[in-house]
């Protein structure tokens, strides 16, 4: 690879088997803890948001393998700044080519253009996010004049371990398990649980279709919803991975969201479906806990999953640049 001459050209929805092998490969490396299946990431390139044709490109080898990619994206709806997010990698063995910088570069001009195309009255920027590990990615972002400006943990918790008493629920309320027909309005509660939250958008109906509960990873049975009489005051949706489970031998359930409603906060709620969740999730046989927290988050979730006994076990940095 060496003498290599790079072919590029946009990713297509027939990549999924390649886009596996070059993240397997970059996982065996760069240790981020994030496994994908080629089905995971099949649905991730049939996405409708993102126009693979404008919107990805791909570096090829001389023998035609995929050795190092970029996509952009960005959420339709804007509440401060238009945050454009560039993702992409490069394999191990093609790093130190100028394959980073090349992709880097033509994903902030992409994003350049969607924000001049759709928020131009709007201050915009490119978004990256970095492991901790991954030192390179860091130099090389750092470089093109990114400035961190937010990191986010991953948190676990053995569940084999103590585990945090589930509080009296709230007079009032009842503790209930995720159901299909209260689908809609905890959308609605998580729009309005996350309304102050950094760089949150609402999802539409069909993102929340797609990637919350209806996405292949969602897990209802160990799902809770804190409900008051026809409405739902708070909600933990739960996931689980089975790319991550092949790859660790360990099956882990990942809290995606928690929220409680303005209303409804400062009576333990959170931490009443935190706990709940846990329980649920030891008695269905998961081995380990898991959620992402932004460590700046305002309303002290932070402290909520450390005094419950989570630790952190990665972090990553939000690098970010302006547009414009």
């Amino acid at each position: 690879m060496a003498n290599a001459t790079w072919t590029w050209r946009p990713l297509t929805t027939g990549d999924a088997p390649a886009l596996a092998r070059v993240n397997a490969a970059v996982e065996a490396v760069d240790r981020t803890g994030e496994h994908f299946s080629e089905q995971d990431i099949r649905d991730e390139l049939e996405d409708e948001v993102i126009d693979l044709e404008r919107d990805s490109l791909a570096a090829l080898d001389a023998d035609g393998d995929l050795v190092a990619y970029a996509r952009v994206h960005a959420r339709a709806d804007v509440r401060d700044v238009d945050r454009v997010r560039a993702d992409g990698a490069v394999v191990p063995a093609a790093r130190g080519r100028g394959l980073g910088r090349r992709l880097l570069a033509w994903s902030e001009e992409r994003a350049e253009r969607m924000h001049r195309a759709r928020h131009p009255g709007t201050s915009g920027a490119v978004i990256v996010v970095a492991h901790e590990s991954n030192a390179g990615k860091e130099a090389l972002v750092r470089a093109a004049g990114y400035e961190a400006i937010r990191w986010e943990h991953t948190m676990t918790h053995a569940l084999d371990a103590a585990l945090p008493d589930v509080p009296p629920t709230p007079r009032g309320l009842t503790l209930t398990p995720f159901s299909a027909e209260r689908d809609e309005a905890v959308r609605r509660a998580h729009c309005e649980a996350f309304a102050d939250h950094w760089a949150s958008t609402p999802p539409d109906p069909a993102r929340w279709a797609r990637w919350y509960t209806g996405s292949r990873a969602f897990r209802p049975d160990v799902s809770r919803l804190a409900v008051d009489g026809d409405q739902v005051a708070g909600y933990a949706l739960s996931y689980f991975w089975a790319a991550d489970a092949a790859a660790t031998g360990v099956r882990e359930a990942f809290l995606g969201q928690i929220g409680v409603r303005p209303a409804w906060r400062r009576r333990g709620l959170g931490g009443l479906l935190l706990a709940e969740s846990l329980r649920s999730y030891q008695a269905a046989g998961y081995q380990r806990a898991a959620l992402a927290v932004d460590t700046a988050n305002a309303t002290g979730a932070l402290g909520l999953y450390t005094r419950a006994g989570f630790a952190v076990n990665d972090t990553w940095a939000i690098w970010a640049k302006p547009l414009g």
